[in-house]
């Protein structure tokens, strides 16, 4: 008997596993026949790559060590593509470790949110009673303040640094993927394969992470392509502010408050900052935006 509901309960896992490729196989071969989701995915693997080789293209160096007055505040040439800002830094560069910057530290922070809103909001939806009375309150205190003024007052509080920074905007994004996993798990627990799961004598984990948690994956998918997008305004609007990534590292936010007091007499120091943020942003949010038109309809609305 015991070697009976063994072999019952690998063959669940299998299945699942089965069903879990078989989603992601078929959330690839959907999304290419979208002309958003290629566009978005081409952009963005675009600004991956620049990401993973900023150490390694033959670009100046971002942060010189000593100041060069002649090289103050130059126009866009062959020497230097997108110029120079006041105190002689190659934009180019910078806006490339930038990417790499605020890459980083938006994937990391959506990634972090992910694994917390996933895992609460399964156990709510999945459990149910007091166990998802608790969490789902939870999940609506922190839905009741804008991400970007709760991300901007951990990151005051916490100070400027980019771990502070991810922290920050982990904990404003977290209850978005919270809510719409409980939601998606309180519908999927219901189903006739969860049932029969359960009668075969498979554990509460092992369905809630190979029946419940796969076809919940596209949606999440979705968020957390959208998310990215979120993030990384926030992170740069965060170090605009001087609240986000410290002024010595080069982030778009802050690129972008140097170049603000010469916008006048030198327009590149924030014009080439913002149009890499603006097409950086616009390759996450067509990606979400397609994959969403592709996966599910329903999630239009959701967004805040």
């Amino acid at each position: 008997m015991i070697l009976r509901r063994q072999l019952n309960n690998l063959m669940i896992s299998w299945k699942g596993a089965r069903g879990f490729r078989r989603t992601m196989l078929d959330i690839v071969v959907r999304g290419s026949r979208n002309p958003m989701v290629v566009i978005g995915a081409t952009i963005i693997l675009v600004m991956v790559a620049l990401a993973i080789l900023a150490p390694v293209l033959p670009i100046a160096d971002p942060t010189p060590p000593e100041v060069n007055p002649g090289e103050k505040l130059l126009p866009p040439s062959t020497r230097h593509w997108f110029g120079t800002d006041n105190i002689g830094q190659d934009v180019f560069s910078r806006v490339i470790w930038a990417t790499r910057v605020s890459l980083t530290v938006a994937s990391l922070a959506i990634c972090f949110s992910l694994m917390i809103g996933v895992i609460l909001g399964l156990t709510a939806g999945y459990f149910g009673g007091a166990v998802d009375y608790i969490i789902a309150g939870t999940i609506d205190l922190f839905w009741t303040f804008p991400a970007f003024l709760l991300a901007l007052a951990l990151a005051a509080a916490l100070g400027a640094s980019l771990t502070n920074v991810i922290i920050a905007i982990s904990i404003s994004f977290w209850a978005g993927f919270g809510r719409l996993m409980r939601g998606q798990a309180l519908t999927v627990r219901e189903r006739q394969f969860v049932e029969a799961s359960r009668a075969l004598g498979a554990k509460n984990s092992r369905i809630m992470f190979t029946h419940v948690l796969p076809n919940c994956i596209a949606p999440l998918i979705v968020w957390a392509s959208i998310g990215v997008a979120d993030a990384i305004t926030i992170e740069s609007s965060l170090s605009f502010l001087g609240a986000g990534t410290p002024a010595t590292t080069p982030s778009w936010g802050n690129m972008l408050n140097l170049g603000m007091p010469f916008i006048s007499e030198a327009w590149w120091v924030a014009t080439f900052p913002g149009v890499v943020l603006l097409i950086t942003v616009l390759g996450f949010n067509l990606l979400g935006d397609g994959l969403r038109d592709v996966l599910d309809p329903r999630m239009k609305g959701l967004r805040r």
